[in-house]
């Protein structure tokens, strides 16, 4: 029922725009020499491109609309894809037409094309550039509609936070770039829904000439997780620190346990590699990881209260020194 609505609206607004399209084309023909204002042949003829190239763009417009509406249900975010290539394609069939059709006389069609030619092409440049840039992502398919990925570009500024100083220790590669998921590949521009729940719309001929990180798992089958944790060394045997934060860890995959560096003479970081297969939420994944890591710290402190006193705080040393053998 909804599909035949959404034929019954498009196939209205189709029908109007040919109607208005013919009246608009026959008035010009027919009543202007009534008053005076006949067009010539060449007049009608660039008319007749024109009214075509307008009336087309906007048909083929509805049409791909029409599309989306009538796929958005079944292929979701990729309704926008096959809509967009409509339009895309249909465009360009339309413009090649009405200029097959357009009779101008060869002299007029010499002159107007140069000196159109050069107006247009440097006014529509950009605008070009990206129609193409599009359609190259579209049938490379360099990303596509429902991807996650990061785009790494100097043309789109980004700065990576580096203050509070004290959260940054031993920091990972951080890539320098937006990361949101595709949600469509437009004729001018695409658009990421950004992690803070942001739109970022880009230019294609920007997306194109970007590094892109894809995070969308089509040859991988895990991503890499790291934590970090800061240790009192007072508390910790190093020795037997790894075999104690893989047992505590032991319902995620451990890949690797690393002393870092010191954050003070009394503290080291540690780092934690976990991998976690896609599908998973690693957030979550890293968060429960986390939290267990934290647990391990409070618990071996308290159980080695008057030590860590003494030689972390530097304080209630006489309390520690009755405890020693």
């Amino acid at each position: 029922m909804r599909g035949k609505r959404v034929a019954a609206i498009a196939l209205s607004k189709l029908v109007l725009i040919a109607i208005v399209a013919v009246n608009i084309y026959y008035g010009a023909k027919v009543i202007l020499p009534i008053v005076g204002l006949g067009l010539s042949q060449e007049q009608l003829d660039l008319l007749k491109s024109a009214i075509l190239i307008v009336a087309g763009g906007l048909g083929v417009n509805v049409l791909g609309n029409a599309v989306v509406l009538y796929l958005r249900d079944n292929l979701r975010e990729k309704a926008f894809a096959v809509g967009n290539v409509i339009k895309i394609v249909g465009i360009i069939a339309v413009v090649l037409y009405a200029v097959s059709i357009s009779k101008l006389g060869a002299e007029l069609a010499l002159l107007g094309g140069t000196v159109t030619g050069l107006v247009l092409g440097l006014a529509l440049q950009p605008i070009l550039g990206n129609v193409f840039a599009g359609i190259l992502i579209l049938t490379t398919r360099f990303v596509e509609v429902g991807d996650t990925v990061r785009i790494v570009t100097s043309q789109l500024p980004y700065k990576v936070s580096d203050l509070p100083p004290y959260k940054y220790f031993s920091p990972d590669y951080v890539v320098p770039g937006f990361k949101g998921k595709v949600a469509e590949i437009g004729l001018l521009y695409s658009t990421l829904l950004l992690d803070m729940g942001h739109e970022l719309k880009v230019p294609n001929m920007v997306l194109l000439s970007s590094a892109v990180v894809d995070y969308t798992p089509r040859w991988t089958e895990k991503q890499v997780v790291y934590i970090r944790v800061e240790l009192p060394i007072s508390v910790i045997d190093l020795d037997r620190l790894e075999e104690e934060i893989r047992s505590v860890l032991k319902g995620f995959n451990v890949v690797a346990v690393d002393y870092t560096e010191q954050s003070d003479k009394d503290h080291v970081i540690v780092r934690v590699k976990l991998e976690v297969p896609h599908g998973e939420n690693w957030r979550r994944a890293k968060s429960e990881a986390l939290k267990l890591l934290l647990r391990y710290r409070n618990e071996r402190i308290e159980a080695n209260l008057p030590r860590y006193l003494c030689l972390t705080r530097g304080i209630l040393c006489d309390r520690y020194a009755q405890g020693r053998p």
